[in-house]
């Protein structure tokens, strides 16, 4: 009488069955997660863009721009009177504002929450919450986001970047740069419709970037194979070290001026088909060179690199943000 059930043979043929699906469907799971990661920033930033155009309807026509007219953008990631109640312009005038404080204007008056500036492609960021940052300033168990003008200050320490932390995208350079002293070139409703407004995090501020721009992006070295324009006018990116780490480096969602939203393959979709992280100098170099990289990586020893001058009446703002360093 034969004996029923599995034998040996018959479980060892099921577990590699098994074993060969999971690694058939996994990696299948993990793309399909990206995708879902990418379609939400994606609405993340459509949604922010319709906010910003509210916020421009009841505020001259101006996308948000946190501080006075000639406040200047921080390096340090820290804004001055983070907590203070003393109206929009709040700090000291010319004082250093955060670009994510800009970005904030939108959930103190355009009912957006701080889970709609959260990619989950970002690794490491996580929603604001007042409570998480409180410094005694604010009573911490009123949990209202409104009160404040930042996604939280620097700690005591003065060495995290906080508000980095809980900020995926980045916008448009709305400030003077004292320390490159470039001037703003703020983007406007009335701008350019193809002029980029806000993207995923900007890869040169980007902590989880950082390990494979090592060595590729701050000093050219010729030897390494660096996102570059060839002579013949084609971008030339093997790699994609030139794109955000959002969404494993296959390209970045950008919001332009005219609402659409695009997940471009490489970051060279500004107006002149410049790249979309690097700014422009004011001062003559040589027309082959590239345009200048924005600061800080922990392997730049300089804030920018040679570059061209912008093509006349073509220039427009670079993205940036506060890097989400020290999570």
């Amino acid at each position: 009488m034969k004996s029923k059930g599995f034998t040996l043979v018959d479980l060892l043929v099921v577990i590699a069955i098994i074993t060969l699906l999971m690694g058939v469907l996994l990696p299948a799971g993990a793309a399909v997660r990206q995708r879902a990661y990418r379609m939400v920033c994606r609405t993340n930033l459509a949604g922010i863009g319709k906010a910003m155009l509210a916020y421009s309807d009841d505020n001259e026509e101006q996308y948000p721009k946190a501080g006075w007219p000639n406040s200047s953008w921080s390096r340090e990631g820290e804004l001055l009177g983070w907590a203070n109640q003393d109206g929009r312009h709040y700090g000291k005038p010319g004082s250093d504002v955060t670009i994510t404080s800009s970005f904030y204007l939108l959930i103190k008056y355009a009912d957006v929450t701080p889970k709609q500036f959260v990619c989950m492609g970002d690794l490491g960021t996580r929603v604001f919450k007042l409570s998480d940052v409180m410094t005694g300033i604010l009573d911490p168990e009123v949990d209202d986001v409104t009160q404040v003008w930042d996604f939280g200050q620097k700690d005591d320490m003065k060495t995290n970047f906080v508000a980095g932390q809980y900020c995926s995208y980045s916008y448009h350079m709305p400030y003077y740069d004292p320390i490159t002293d470039d001037p703003a070139f703020p983007v406007t409703p009335i701008s350019n419709p193809a002029s980029p407004l806000c993207a995923d995090r900007n890869p040169y501020l980007d902590r989880n970037a950082w390990p494979y721009l090592e060595g590729k992006c701050c000093e050219g070295d010729p030897n390494e194979d660096c996102p570059t324009w060839h002579a013949d006018g084609y971008y030339y990116d093997p790699d994609k070290t030139g794109n955000s780490a959002c969404h494993r480096r296959e390209g970045q969602n950008i919001l332009f001026n005219d609402g659409h939203v695009l997940f471009a393959q490489y970051p060279n979709v500004g107006l002149s088909n410049d790249n979309v992280w690097k700014n422009w100098p004011t001062t003559d170099a040589p027309a082959t060179a590239e345009q200048w990289q924005v600061g800080p990586t922990p392997y730049c020893d300089t804030l920018k690199r040679p570059g061209e001058q912008a093509p006349k009446g073509k220039r427009d703002a670079f993205l940036v943000g506060e890097a989400n360093i020290n999570p």
